[in-house]
């Protein structure tokens, strides 16, 4: 015979830890911010010669991400301040990533180089951006 489950308890968070939206929209733009940093710092060093990887370079790929990622602090910058285009901006930035990802991975299968360095980079930067955009959409009971 199965147990009587009886109402389910609300389960309060400590003082003070109740995730507002302000609080994802926050931690959005530090990602996004962070993201945008290291992809600037990364893609420039190699674009001035600073740093030449072992594995090949796209160079149109360098430039995206160094381009991007001005882009990407920017958009950080608008979702800490709660502009309303941050939003608009964060999906524009995740469609553009996910169909550089799906490109790279086609130039791989269709047998042409492209360092699986790369591909990696790009899937992490898709994804981070997937996580940032769920954080600017989010909206959790307390918050309707």
């Amino acid at each position: 015979m199965a147990k009587k489950k009886g109402p389910l308890k609300k389960v309060h968070s400590p003082a003070g830890g109740t995730i507002t939206q302000q609080k994802r929209d926050r931690v959005a733009s530090i990602l996004a911010v962070v993201l945008g940093l290291l992809s600037i710092r990364q893609g420039g060093s190699v674009l001035l010669g600073l740093w030449v990887p072992d594995y090949p370079v796209l160079p149109w790929l360098v430039w995206y991400n160094v381009a991007m990622g001005f882009v990407s602090v920017g958009a950080g910058v608008g979702m800490w301040q709660r502009r309303a285009w941050s939003g608009a901006l964060a999906v524009n930035i995740l469609v553009f990533h996910g169909i550089v990802f799906a490109g790279l991975s086609a130039m791989h299968q269709f047998g042409q180089v492209v360092a699986s360095q790369s591909i990696f980079a790009m899937l992490f930067r898709t994804f981070t951006w997937i996580v940032i955009y769920s954080l600017l959409r989010w909206r959790r009971q307390e918050d309707r």
